[in-house]
């Protein structure tokens, strides 16, 4: 077939030219009714002789497999244009997937979008590092910046100098039943009609031996959380006997300055540990001996001064005892010079 037609265009070609050509009154497009499609592509062609059709494509022509081989040499070509489209779409999409970046679009492989003045590639940008180097002041490696600490260095929460180190659960259940004893003692106590203090129980809360200096010092904390401070406690609370028993312990876990006298006391605290072979330990416990002297000696006895001796742990104690002996205790010792100067509760506390 001569021409350059499509598969509408020969359709329409061979309806609209041919059929319509052929075509009279009786029929739309000339044929008789016996016609049959056998008969017009290939069937008798003498009975056509004078029909229009039989000269477009010649005679004996079979026109059944020439529109077969346009059909199918149509959809060759449209298949060959669909895969040189294909192949171009992915030769671009491979373009636009190499290791350059778009701006504004995320990188695949890292998930992360690049900047303006990100460097693309393993390439460094401006003042930036390339590979392990340092730029400038930066240090490299596992070198800390800023507030990053290494090593045995604190962190967080980690007590550093003179801070006291983290409670245990053990510790922190200690120091609020302490302080929830000393409060049930006092302020929570009631006896009677007037009400009071339960003097033993706050002794007995003050007294115990797991209660360290760092322990009371938590216990001190959680009363003033509540809107309470344990001297103020002890001295609105209690007098006599019982007031110097409660202030001594006090004194000797937390350090301060005794009521009457306004001799300023230390905690033991620092030196429960400490090498008493030491110069600092040694100077401490004669501190201490000179306290007790002063205590005991004169007109009157300063019971505060002598119960926060007398509060003290057992093996300083001891050894206050001992220098004691050792310098002043030719005629009386230790415990029998402090036992004379007392009476009541305190004597029942220290010298039972």
């Amino acid at each position: 077939m001569s021409g350059n037609y499509s598969i509408t265009s020969f359709g329409q070609y061979w309806k609209d030219d041919n059929y319509n050509a052929g075509s009279n009154n009786s029929s739309a497009y000339g044929m008789s009714d016996s016609s049959t499609e056998a008969s017009i592509f290939g069937g008798d062609t003498q009975a056509y002789a004078s029909n229009p059709y039989e000269n477009v494509f010649g005679t004996d022509v079979d026109y059944s497999s020439q529109y077969d081989s346009i059909i199918d040499s149509f959809h060759k070509q449209l298949d060959d244009i669909r895969a040189a489209q294909a192949e171009e779409e992915a030769q671009a999409d491979d373009d636009n997937d190499g290791d350059d970046t778009t701006v504004g679009e995320s990188d695949p492989e890292t998930g992360t979008e690049p900047s303006d003045t990100e460097p693309s590639g393993d390439e460094p940008a401006g003042d930036e590092p390339a590979g392990d180097e340092p730029a400038g002041d930066e240090p490299a490696g596992d070198e800390p910046t800023g507030d990053e600490t290494t090593g045995d260095e604190p962190t967080g929460d980690e007590p550093t100098g003179d801070e006291p180190a983290a409670y245990t659960d053990e510790e922190l259940s200690l120091i609020y039943n302490t302080a929830q004893d000393i409060l049930d003692a006092t302020v929570r106590y009631e006896s009677g009609l007037f009400g009071g203090t339960d003097e033993e129980a706050f002794i007995e809360a003050l007294s115990n031996e797991k209660l360290t200096p760092e322990l009371m010092q938590g216990v001190q904390a959680q009363l003033k959380a509540e809107g309470h401070d344990l001297f103020d406690l002890i001295r609105s609370e209690t007098s006599g006997g019982t007031e110097d028993i409660l202030e001594g312990y006090a004194l000797a876990k937390l350090g301060g300055e005794s009521k009457e006298s306004g001799t300023k006391l230390e905690s033991y605290g620092p030196y429960q540990d400490m090498d008493k072979s030491s110069v600092e330990y040694q100077n401490y416990i004669r501190k201490c001996v000179s306290l007790f002297k002063t205590a005991v000696n004169g007109a009157g006895t300063d019971e505060k001064v002598l119960a926060y001796v007398m509060s003290l742990p057992d093996d300083i104690r001891a050894d206050v005892e001992a220098q004691y002996n050792e310098k002043y205790g030719k005629d009386t010792k230790f415990m029998d010079r402090g036992k004379k100067e007392v009476s009541g509760v305190l004597k029942d506390e220290y010298w039972s």
